[in-house]
């Protein structure tokens, strides 16, 4: 084998053909991961080797936000630290240190775990291409965080009191959010005529959840919302958004904060909703209409679009307090309907024209 290493030439004898062969290929491998024509992988810089895993692997498997987010963090915390070292030189007690170094500046826990998270899934590619033998940042200990928030469902009296706040737009897509569990931002925004059909909602989930397309059920109270809806944006196409953008663009991260901020809160306020309730919370009211009509783990599991254990994890005490009494989804927010109706005396359809004493904050879509 003979090659060029900088402004030397190299060479290496052996006795087999294959053997050379094998090493010849590994060569041509490892120079990709650099971009220069080193050949000898003891030499690749963590900075040089996440230039390379952003363009091959995030880019390809990870969605726009988790990118922007895995962005912060390299800019912030990894590469100025330690991108100058070389693979083979991080260690896990290079990650502790690292970290502590960050305890002693202020970051908090979650901050950290973050680039933990990030430096790791950076190190498993190195692991996997053969540049490392450990994956130090999976080996080193990290800060204790405190425990997640626990799911806060909202009940679907206080979801249509929500609702009626709300001008058509901004109401619909609160029931797809209450009654169909789609992640707001990654999903519901991103949902178009053609995912509905007559009785399921086809979901394509974003690759930082899998990846993988679910089919919801389609509950009748949201069909019959989502049927109002087209009819009123003048019947758009299949490949229209369902809730769009200017111009029918997909929306911004700008423009959902700015929706939550202008629309969500004066209307979560006015329904009695607790300080700091978010539209994520109605994941957990439609897992909570499902488990007391009787689903099961694997069901619900399926709905939300994550695994049987996760949903155990997070929705284990609805399941453990279940009454015994079991209420079809439909039936519940049909009563919570009605009952709304009773309260405000209006018909049991619950027209949001029909209630003019309340002010509704206006669609509010990306800015």
């Amino acid at each position: 084998m003979r090659w060029r290493e900088g402004d030397r030439n190299r060479s290496r004898a052996f006795t087999r053909k294959r053997d050379a062969e094998l090493f010849d290929a590994e060569q041509r491998r490892l120079r990709q991961f650099r971009g220069v024509n080193h050949v000898v992988g003891d030499d690749v810089r963590l900075s040089e080797f996440a230039d390379k895993w952003w363009t091959d692997y995030a880019e390809v498997h990870l969605s726009k936000r988790t990118r922007a987010n895995y962005a912060v963090q390299l800019d912030a915390r990894i590469i100025p630290e330690l991108g100058g070292l070389r693979l083979r030189d991080i260690r896990p007690s290079t990650v502790e240190t690292w970290i502590a170094t960050m305890q002693r500046r202020g970051d908090g826990a979650p901050s950290i775990v973050r680039a933990s998270a990030v430096l790791s899934a950076i190190l498993q590619r190195a692991l996997v291409s053969d540049l490392v033998d450990v994956n130090a940042a999976r080996a080193a200990r990290k800060p204790r965080q405190a425990p997640p928030r626990r799911p806060d469902p909202i009940e679907p009296l206080v979801v249509e009191k929500l609702r009626a706040q709300l001008e058509p737009a901004n109401s619909t897509l609160v029931a797809v959010l209450a009654y169909s569990g789609l992640r707001p931002e990654s999903e519901a925004l991103t949902l178009t005529w053609g995912n509905i059909g007559e009785r399921t909602l086809e979901i394509h989930a974003p690759a930082s959840h899998n990846g993988q397309t679910r089919h919801v059920r389609l509950l009748k109270p949201l069909a019959d919302d989502l049927k109002t809806w087209r009819e009123t944006s003048g019947n758009p196409p299949a490949s229209s958004l369902v809730f769009p953008g200017p111009a029918g663009k997909p929306w911004t991260e700008r423009g959902w904060q700015n929706w939550r901020r202008r629309v969500w809160r004066p209307a979560a306020k006015a329904a009695g909703l607790a300080e700091g309730s978010r539209p994520r919370d109605l994941r957990a009211s439609y897992a909570s209409v499902l488990i007391r009509g009787g689903m099961t783990v694997v069901e619900v599991a399926h709905e939300l679009g994550h695994s049987p254990q996760m949903c155990l994890r997070v929705y284990g005490r609805a399941f453990a307090e279940a009454p015994k009494r079991r209420v079809k989804p439909e039936t519940a927010i049909l009563n919570a309907r009605k009952e709304l109706a009773r309260s405000l005396s209006v018909p049991s359809t619950v027209d949001v024209k029909a209630i003019p004493e309340r002010k509704r904050p206006a669609f509010a879509g990306p800015s």
